[in-house]
């Protein structure tokens, strides 16, 4: 059966069941300031979201938790905190479908901000939740599940520690209870952006430090023992400010790293993309900086495309008439040298703050969350993008659920659509077609009687 729409510039929505796109593009929240912090691909191959939200619960801001299925449907919206401000910074699923968040919180706690260790179920329904810190300010910016079972979080503390802000290493139990926690810095400031497991056993964290080196910062990256003692440091100094955002680990066990220098005195940045090896030597690196624009990468990760090795997000303010922040997910050679990839976002500023692989062979791609004041959004709301595995995100989502409705679509064609779209359905009794604006205004719905050949 086959069945033609004329439709204008409208995003498109069935409640129906298919097959994942490849790329779409959607914006969520509500009348307040909603963000999204970090994105993960679910074992439901869903994604699954965490940030702030002012529009929903109890505080001025509380820790986000979104949960979307593979067509970019909202499945579930939960919030955590209190009366202040709580934040959701880091999440991953765990093998039993619940999930673990981190971020910080001045609702609840020790005092000023304390790290906000939180669990919730497959629903988002809480589990339990912790807060760790001392009684001035403690921060998490990364979270990962640890081979135990437990938790290894990384951020900053002026709590502890030695000087203004020390680098924050916390490990904990399955259940969030503290196992050890340790300090790194000296008399200024200094903080740890991103934490991960080493094949070792170990732990590499990446941030800056304005302690040693370059008063005005350096980038900086920690290996760490078992037991969280150092096991070795380097520093590295590109311009007047560097930092390093995001780490990973290759097979060979060296490490990549995203982040950004600042190359003059007014302050504006330059992406850069470096691999070090385990004795901190640098085996390549890779700038992608333009005159009169700032841009900083803020994750990296190793591709999962066939046509480049590494994939890096990039936030870019661009000067000129617009001065409007843009974002760049890009693919990158095995030098580190972009090739593929391009700034996307609407008439306002945009923002990603992270992405993650997917791996699914059906949707192999990417996703990433940030936030945007684009795209007729109240305030800011948050921003998903699923790109294919060329970087490319559509010009519309296709958001499909069952709900209400059951029906199998063979094919819809072509993708993108600009004024047509065609669709090979099943036979049906009754159909239920609503068609949304980016808005997610709905500006046509119909439900009929399916004929054998025809859908009046």
């Amino acid at each position: 059966m086959k069945t033609i729409f004329f439709i204008l510039l409208f995003i498109i929505t069935f409640n129906l069941q298919a097959q994942p796109p490849n790329k779409f593009y959607t914006r969520i929240g509500g009348n307040g300031y909603d963000v999204g912090y970090d994105v993960k691909q679910t074992l439901d191959n869903g994604y699954i979201i965490t940030g702030s939200t002012s529009s929903m619960g109890i505080g001025n801001t509380d820790m986000y938790l979104l949960k979307l299925d593979s067509m970019g449907q909202i499945k579930f919206q939960s919030t955590f905190g209190n009366a202040n401000n709580d934040i959701g910074k880091s999440v991953i699923q765990l093998i039993d479908s619940s999930y673990v968040i981190v971020g910080y919180t001045n609702s609840i706690g020790f005092g000023g901000y304390d790290i906000f260790l939180v669990k919730a179920d497959k629903y988002g329904a809480l589990v339990w939740q912790k807060t760790i810190g001392g009684t001035d300010w403690d921060f998490a910016n990364s979270l990962q599940q640890t081979s135990d079972g437990g938790f290894i979080i990384a951020g900053s503390t002026y709590s502890y520690g030695y000087g203004n802000a020390d680098g924050y290493v916390v490990k904990t139990d399955a259940n969030g209870n503290i196992t050890w926690s340790k300090t790194y810095g000296g008399a200024n400031d200094d903080e740890f952006k991103s934490v991960i497991q080493t094949a070792d056993g170990g732990y590499a964290l990446c941030g800056y430090t304005k302690s040693y080196g370059d008063i005005n910062g350096d980038a900086w990256v920690f290996k760490l023992l078992t037991n969280g003692d150092s096991a070795y440091s380097y520093k590295y100094n590109f311009g007047l400010y560097d930092a390093y955002n995001d780490i990973k680990e290759l097979a060979s066990s060296d490490f990549i790293l995203g982040g950004a220098k600042t190359y003059n005195t007014a302050k504006q940045r330059e992406s850069i993309f470096v691999r070090i090896n385990a004795l901190g030597q640098i085996v390549f690196q890779a700038e992608d900086g333009q005159i009169g624009s700032d841009e900083e990468y803020f994750k990296v990760d190793i591709s999962n495309s066939s046509y480049g090795t590494y994939a890096a997000l990039e936030n870019s303010y661009e000067s000129g008439p617009t001065f409007k922040e843009q974002i760049k997910l890009l693919l990158l050679n095995s030098l580190g040298y972009y090739f593929n990839g391009g700034a996307l976002g609407g008439n306002g500023d945009d923002e990603c703050t992270s992405f993650s692989l997917v791996k699914k062979e059906s949707s192999k791609g990417y996703i990433a969350v940030g936030f945007t004041y684009s795209y007729n959004s109240i305030l800011s709301d948050v921003l998903v993008f699923k790109y294919d595995s060329l970087l490319s995100y559509g010009t519309n989502i296709t958001g499909l659920t069952d709900e209400n409705y059951l029906l199998k679509i063979n094919c819809i064609y072509p993708t993108p659509f600009q004024t047509i779209v065609n669709l090979d359905i099943d036979n049906r009794s009754i159909i239920k077609i609503e068609v949304f604006s980016i808005d997610g205004n709905i500006v046509y719905e119909q439900e009929s009687e399916l004929q054998k050949n025809k859908l009046d």
